[in-house]
């Protein structure tokens, strides 16, 4: 079975990419949504958080987003401690993902979408390739505003990942992601090198 990575900065259309790829049958993992998943269900992981950051950086349902958001904007190192006590169970996720026995109606491959592909490297050890999803500024700044975000905020957001960190791979392919969804489609098709 292939192992494929999909990565790419905020508005590019890694997200989009993952849809795509379900509607077509695929297995695709989204590492925040597993990421909420861990928060919520794990209670190892919430036992861990709870020693780091006390009472309050968790919710019934997860972590204190506010208590977080606060948190880092007066300690930048804060959210490099979460990341730290958060990746090795998100690694373990996609790892027990890969593993799984392969289903009747798949074909052949399955995803990992994040992020921050580079922060897992334990993931991309058995990766096979990593695609790397982009779009020109332009285009990723409509598309957040779109989504509802102030011009401001959608920029802000966009600085933060001004250079998007890429996990060192051998097989990494550029997808990119100007035209509709059926440009989109077929640039997928030729990577996998089958029709969608």
């Amino acid at each position: 079975m292939r192992k494929i990575g999909i990565v790419g900065a905020i508005g590019a259309g890694k997200s989009f990419v993952g849809a795509l790829l379900r509607s077509h049958g695929y297995r695709v993992l989204d590492a925040d949504e597993a990421v909420h998943d861990l928060y919520r269900d794990s209670n190892d992981l919430r036992s861990v958080i709870r020693c780091a950051f006390g009472p309050y950086s968790l919710t019934a349902d997860g972590v204190n987003r506010q208590f977080f958001s606060d948190l880092i904007f007066k300690d930048h190192n804060a959210r490099h401690r979460l990341e730290s006590l958060v990746y090795p169970y998100l690694s373990q996720v996609a790892l027990d993902f890969f593993e799984d026995e392969e289903r009747p109606y798949e074909k052949g491959v399955r995803f990992f979408e994040a992020a921050l592909m580079s922060k897992v490297p334990e993931i991309c050890k058995v990766l096979d390739e990593i695609w790397v999803v982009t779009a020109p500024e332009d285009i990723r700044l409509e598309r957040l505003v779109a989504r509802g975000l102030s011009e401001e905020d959608a920029r802000r957001r966009i600085d933060t990942q001004r250079v998007l960190a890429l996990p060192n791979h051998p097989n990494i392919r550029e997808i990119e992601n100007v035209g509709d969804s059926d440009t989109l489609l077929a640039a997928i098709s030729q990577l996998l090198g089958t029709d969608l």
